[in-house]
């Protein structure tokens, strides 16, 4: 089914432009803050060496939309998302903090469905997948011991740097490119017979593993092999021998604040 949706989406969009006597075009923009995580079963069950912050980011961008009908229509938005996952823990002889921080642009391909477009307040509702291309990301820990001493480990792109010694990756560390879905449901207020100010309730879900387990610590410049970065050394602390860490799902929510111009094509 996951294959087949965008298929009927494009399908809709296509019917819609060829047999539609007449429609709308909506053209606007969107601005979203919202509440962002990174969720993995292994961080779940880690208990006090490993807990989860309250992570907060943003996405805006443009929205297009053809209604075919006065209550139905197709549409897809180009987004940039900022988000990720905070975390906090305790070590045997002191603290860290990290953050994981994904820069994607969202490429979502939506079914619109709204109420009676006349009216000065009408209910909408919109579902479809959604297309993830990250952009950049930063992947951070800091660990504090009770001595005071401070380590700070980063990686950016394919560079893991800590302790002043860099090391290189083969690969990113994270999907350049995953499938999801996204919805929402909202109100719109009727500004004038072109413009509708809206809001949504706005979710989205990435399907599969957001993390690219096949990436590596390449030390063979400084006379080592190469590590698997996620199973041999996990985020925040090191994983028994045959560890296998599982599918981090990314979740975004939040509400959508909307702007639309309505063209009518004839």
């Amino acid at each position: 089914m996951k294959t087949r949706l965008p298929l009927i989406l494009g399908a809709l969009l296509l019917g819609g432009w060829s047999y539609a006597q007449e429609g709308t075009v909506k053209v606007g923009a969107a601005l979203l803050p919202q509440n962002t995580w990174l969720l993995n079963q292994d961080d779940s069950d880690a208990g006090p060496n490993l807990d989860y912050e309250v992570t907060w980011g943003f996405a805006g961008g443009l929205t297009v939309a053809y209604n075919f009908t006065d209550y139905l229509g197709v549409g897809l938005d180009v987004l940039y998302s900022s988000q990720g996952q905070k975390y906090k823990g305790t070590l045997t002889a002191g603290t860290y903090t990290a953050q994981t921080r994904l820069n994607y642009l969202k490429l979502p391909l939506l079914l619109r469905f709204n109420s009676d477009p006349n009216s000065p307040v009408q209910f909408s509702f919109f579902i479809g997948p959604q297309a993830n291309l990250l952009l950049s990301y930063t992947d951070e820990k800091i660990e504090t011991y009770a001595t005071g001493q401070r380590t700070t480990t980063e990686v950016k792109g394919t560079e893991m740097t800590s302790s002043g010694t860099t090391e290189e990756l083969t690969a990113k560390i994270y999907k350049p490119f995953t499938l999801g879905a996204a919805l929402g449901l909202g109100v719109g207020f009727k500004l004038s017979d072109e413009l509708l100010l809206s809001l949504h309730f706005r979710g989205d879900y990435a399907f599969g593993d957001t993390e690219n387990k096949e990436a590596k610590i390449d030390r063979t410049p400084h006379g080592g092999g190469q590590d698997p970065y996620w199973s041999v050394k996990p985020k925040y602390t090191r994983a028994p021998a045959g560890y296998t860490r599982p599918a981090t799902q990314a979740i975004t929510g939040g509400f959508m604040l909307g702007l639309t111009y309505n063209l009518p094509v004839r």
